[in-house]
Formats: structure tokens, C-alpha cells, sequence
């Protein structure tokens, strides 16, 4: 594979992993991550392992009926079966009781290539901006 086409996968990679956020599709999902995979997210202790990893992000979807997760084309750094990337994001999200929020932030990520296909081993998130807002439109979902 070529350093151009890597990085076209790592972009697809970010681009699978936001598809499967908005159809809360957990085994699409959790196929992003590598098997060591370890998950910043602002808390004291990051979230290690895939089955961890899958266990934390259902309990907080289950918070959030109706999420959009949009994500930007990635900034790539290729390393032979490693990488790095950038990604920004944003979020629109709304939890049982119609409470909503707009999130924007960065994830910055660590690759690795296991069995041929690239995978998230770290992701760190930061948030850059959180916030209410008011959804007053359609929101039919997206279940695909």
C-alpha cells in the first residue's frame, strides 16, 4: 500500500467511525480500534482495551438517543504500519429528557496497522467547546 493510500484509509477510518456514532452501531464501531486500544477522554484514567473501550462508549450513546457526530477530513502522518493523526469534530447531541448540546473538539490519534487495516490504538480527546443548544426540527435519525 502506498503512503497515499494509507492515508486515504485513515481518513475512511475517521469517516467509519463517525458513521457508525450516528447509526449507534456498536460492532462498526468498536472495529475502529485496535485490540490494545486506549481512549482518552479528559477523565483521570483512560479507558484501556476493546471490550472496555465498547462497554463505555453503549453506556454513554444510551444517554444520548439522538447524536450527530461529524468529523473532517484527518491531517496524517505515516510511519510504515504506524501513524498519526488529527481529526477535528463536532457533535450535536441529545439525551432523554431533550437536554441538547453542540460539542467541537480535536482528537488526536495513534495507528497502528493490525492484519492489514488501520486501526485507532489511542485516541485523546479535547474538547474545544461545549454548549447548549435548542432543537426545535425534525429529528427522524439515522439508522442506515
Amino acid at each position: 500500500m502506498s503512503r497515499a493510500e494509507d492515508i486515504l484509509e485513515i481518513q475512511m477510518l475517521a469517516q467509519r467511525y463517525a458513521d457508525a456514532v450516528n447509526r449507534h452501531h456498536a460492532e462498526d464501531w468498536i472495529a475502529c480500534w485496535a485490540e490494545e486500544g486506549v481512549w482518552y477522554l479528559g477523565t483521570p484514567e483512560p479507558i484501556r482495551g476493546r471490550d472496555t473501550i465498547l462497554a463505555a462508549w453503549k453506556g454513554a450513546m444510551a444517554g444520548y438517543p439522538f447524536a450527530v457526530f461529524m468529523v473532517q477530513p484527518s491531517i496524517v502522518d505515516v510511519d510504515g504500519d504506524t501513524a498519526n493523526s488529527r481529526s477535528n469534530v463536532e457533535e450535536i447531541l441529545e439525551d432523554p429528557d431533550g437536554n441538547a448540546m453542540r460539542v467541537y473538539g480535536v482528537y488526536n490519534d495513534k495507528l497502528v496497522k493490525e492484519d492489514g487495516k488501520w486501526r485507532f490504538l489511542e485516541r485523546h480527546y479535547n474538547v474545544i467547546y461545549r454548549g447548549p443548544i435548542e432543537l426545535t426540527g425534525d429529528k427522524t435519525g439515522y439508522k442506515g
